[in-house]
This record gives structure tokens, C-alpha cells and sequence, in this order.
């Protein structure tokens, strides 16, 4: 129980600190990649280890947990119902029951709010699916607009979506940039990335890293698709598209170049390096994995031990 409870203490102190540091790192110019991959495992870790631990500590050491949870959180009713105070033992495991019933509930409904949205916009993305026909994915589907737009669209397969005003009003570098900046995006997931943090701040509003989260990745994501275009397409035509798309409205459900932390992002530009090798990069991403795991992992561990003694 001990362990449980330092465990529980240490998820309190990720959930209420754990962004302030990934802010820190961003305030000194770490790879967006290695970032992103903080943030996001930092916020599934946080909450594996929060639902798991909660209901550690309410499994009992003498029984089966498939029927001691339940057995505990019944005797404090039992007792609440005689007019006694429960036990210590059997106001834990009510609380943890409640606590993670509470959790599921507001997940399924947060889960269902999405679908319900999704449903509304399904028509009109499979219509343009079935226009984009074969290109569906790492080809744009060129479209008539009076703006010029660029914008990836998540989902299988993902699309692309570029405006022929585009091709008016940028030089052939700058619009091969933006495409590049857009396959980016789906190559790395980035909106399956945010969806999930969305839906887990959206889920648990309370804690300062959840509510942190949808922020910070769809900062880190624009950072990390420019970096990705820049290595591709040289970072002067990933700058000049930048700084000429600034302003132009964003569709609903998909991830455009143009829109946020412009002045930041074409600074960033200017002074990062491209070249970075790859392996730089993965090496940033595994600490940071390392780092941001290690607490679910911790977690996961003293599970199997308690499982361990609870069925021998």
C-alpha cells in the first residue's frame, strides 16, 4: 500500500508539474519531434498510471481482485447503511470504484460528442475522398478556391487539399514546401496525436498537464511538420510560404500551414539547422519517452507483483 500510495503521489506531482518542464525544454529550443513525443506520452502515461493505481489500492491481499473491489466497496455501503463508520479499507475501495466509474462514464461520453461530430462532417469527407479517387494520401487534391489554401485531412486514407489559387500567388519552391508541409502531417499522425489529447484533456479538465496538452501539440506539430519541409524543400521556400498563407482561414477537422505562432515558427527557420541528423533526433525522442514512461512503467511493474502474491 505504501508503494501504491508514493506511486499515486508521484502521478500528482507529473499531473500538476509535468507541463511546467515540458516548457521548459520548449523555451530552449528542443526538436519539436522530441517535444511532442514528451507531451503525448507524458499525458497517456499520467493517465494509465492514475486509473491503474487508484484501483490498486483498494485490491486486497487476501482475495481474487475480480471480487475483492467489489466485496470492499459493498461492506462501506453496508456500513454507511447501518449508520457505522466503514473501515478504512472499505471507504478506499468505494472511493477508488466511484473514482474510476467516474472516469469511464466521462470518457464514453467525451468519445461519443466526437463520433456525433464526426458524423456530421462524414458526408462531406467521403465526397471529397471519392474525388481524390486514387491520389487520397501523400497526393494533393486540387480544388477551385478563391483562397489560397492548404490543408491535410487526418483519417484513412488521409487527403490533401490544396487550393489552384495557391499556384497564383507562391513560386513553385514555396508551393512544393507547403505540400511537403501537409504530407508532414500525416506521415507523422499528427492528427490522430491531438485527437488524443483532446480527448483525454477534454476527459480530465482538472489536471494542469491534461488541460496544457491540445496547446502545446498543436504548437508542436506545425513545428515539427516546418522542420520536416525545411530538411525536404530548403527552409527559405518553407519561410516565404510561411509568411505569405499567414491570415488564411483553416476547414474545420484538418491541420493547415497558416495559422499559429507565425512569428515564432519563421524565427525558428531562420536559426535551426535542417541537416540535423536523424539520429540526434531519435536519440531526443527515446530520453524523453524513457523519461515520460517512466512512471507508467513503474506502475505496470508493481500491478504484475500484486497480481503475483494475490494469486499465489
Amino acid at each position: 500500500m505504501t508503494g501504491v500510495l508514493t506511486l499515486l503521489a508521484g502521478s500528482i506531482v507529473v499531473g500538476c508539474l509535468g507541463h511546467r518542464a515540458l516548457m521548459w525544454l520548449a523555451d530552449r529550443r528542443v526538436d519539436p519531434t522530441v517535444l511532442l513525443t514528451g507531451w503525448v506520452l507524458s499525458v497517456v502515461g499520467l493517465v494509465v498510471s492514475a486509473v491503474t493505481m487508484t484501483a490498486l489500492q483498494a485490491l486486497p491481499a487476501d482475495e481474487h481482485p475480480s471480487t475483492g473491489l467489489l466485496r470492499l466497496a459493498g461492506g462501506c455501503w453496508t456500513a454507511l447503511s447501518a449508520g457505522s463508520v466503514p473501515g478504512w479499507r472499505e471507504a478506499v475501495a468505494a472511493v477508488s470504484l466511484l473514482t474510476t466509474t467516474a472516469i469511464a462514464l466521462r470518457l464514453g461520453w467525451v468519445l461519443r460528442d466526437r463520433r456525433r461530430v464526426r458524423r456530421i462532417r462524414a458526408p462531406h469527407l467521403r465526397q471529397l475522398r471519392l474525388l481524390a479517387g486514387e491520389s487520397a494520401g501523400d497526393e494533393p487534391l486540387w480544388v477551385r478556391d478563391d483562397r489560397p489554401l492548404a490543408v491535410s485531412i487526418g483519417g484513412r486514407p488521409g487527403l490533401i487539399l490544396v487550393s489552384d489559387t495557391l499556384r497564383d500567388v507562391l513560386p513553385p519552391a514555396a508551393v512544393a514546401a507547403t505540400i511537403e508541409h501537409e504530407r508532414a502531417h500525416l506521415r507523422g499522425r499528427h492528427h490522430m496525436l491531438l485527437a488524443l489529447v483532446e480527448v483525454l484533456a477534454t476527459t480530465l479538465p482538472v489536471c494542469p498537464l491534461l488541460r496544457s496538452a491540445p496547446a502545446a501539440v498543436k504548437d508542436l506539430v506545425e513545428l515539427a511538420a516546418d522542420a520536416e519541409a525545411a530538411r525536404r524543400c530548403g527552409p527559405a521556400a518553407v519561410r516565404e510560404a510561411l509568411s505569405r498563407l499567414t491570415g488564411q482561414p483553416r476547414p474545420l477537422g484538418g491541420l493547415g500551414m497558416a495559422g499559429r505562432l507565425t512569428e515564432d515558427r519563421l524565427r525558428r527557420l531562420t536559426i535551426s539547422d535542417p541537416r540535423r541528423r536523424r539520429i540526434v533526433r531519435l536519440a531526443g525522442c527515446l530520453g524523453v519517452a524513457i523519461a515520460a514512461l517512466a512512471l507508467p512503467a513503474t506502475t505496470g511493474w508493481l500491478f504484475l507483483t500484486v497480481m503475483g502474491c494475490v494469486v499465489t
